[in-house]
């Protein structure tokens, strides 16, 4: 994928049942390979790049959107995809998908 950054949230496998903390790597915010978690704010970070790259665009006109994160369960392996959730800048979540048509695929919530 790039450059990215990883977004860890607690999710329930629908391949083996198991319920585990997920890191999903996905194109949000400054990509610099920065960790959050549920509740860190995710936008307006200064960049440690020289050439900074922002995801998923950057063009955003809201702080609440979408885009998609691949992740993989830490029990069973399978690749698991979500749309990684932010709401007023903040990380709020994820909800698991089928895997989609656009990796790249996001919206404004």
């Amino acid at each position: 994928m790039g450059r990215y950054n990883e977004f860890i949230a607690p999710v329930k496998c629908p391949a083996c049942g198991g319920a585990d903390d997920v890191m999903f790597q996905a194109l949000i915010g400054v990509l610099q390979l920065d960790e959050f978690r549920v509740g860190d704010g995710v936008l307006h970070r200064p960049s440690t790049m020289r050439r900074p790259q922002v995801g998923p665009t950057v063009t955003l006109t809201h702080d609440s959107f979408w885009a998609r994160g691949l992740g993989e369960c830490p029990r069973c392996h399978v690749d698991l995809w979500a749309k990684v959730l932010v709401q007023e800048g903040r990380f709020v979540g994820v909800e698991l998908t089928e895997e989609p048509a656009d990796m790249y695929d996001w919206g404004y919530l």
